[in-house]
């Protein structure tokens, strides 16, 4: 059976298994390897995306770890990967502040962080940001 869905800025229609896992299909079948394997275990956050959800007329969108989430539960969601955050391939406030402040290392968990740092200001306590509240976004990455 297919599963429809939007992945960045792509609708999508696939028959691959909807057990196959989101973090498996985005990176050997659509070929964007930003989201990142790590533990494969959903405790490092290095596979974070944002998936939307149509809730009262506007998309929701929340941080899930791919590795953990099978691809048929995106039916008819709006995916979002690293790739899909910097559309028309510039540097996010997001990502022009991880590089003006040295705020990776290896770099292998950047993306992970960068799409949970997108979702804490996209997300509504954002209008009242505080540090917790930022802890609390980013606490699902190592």
């Amino acid at each position: 059976m297919t599963t429809h869905f939007w992945l960045n800025d792509s609708y999508v229609e696939t028959d691959e298994s909807k057990g196959l896992l989101v973090l498996d299909f985005v990176r050997k079948h659509r070929r964007l390897t930003g989201t990142k394997e790590g533990c494969k275990e959903g405790d490092c956050g290095a596979c974070a995306i944002l998936v939307g959800t149509l809730e009262d007329d506007r998309v929701r969108y929340e941080p899930v770890t791919s590795c953990l989430v099978p691809l048929g539960e995106m039916e008819g969601k709006h995916v979002v990967t690293i790739e899909g955050l910097n559309f028309p391939r510039e540097l996010t406030p997001v990502q022009r502040a991880m590089v003006d402040h040295g705020g990776t290392q290896c770099g292998y968990c950047t993306p992970g962080f960068v799409v949970s740092k997108h979702w804490f200001l996209m997300d509504e306590s954002a209008a009242q940001p505080t540090m917790d509240r930022f802890k609390r976004a980013i606490s699902g990455n190592l």
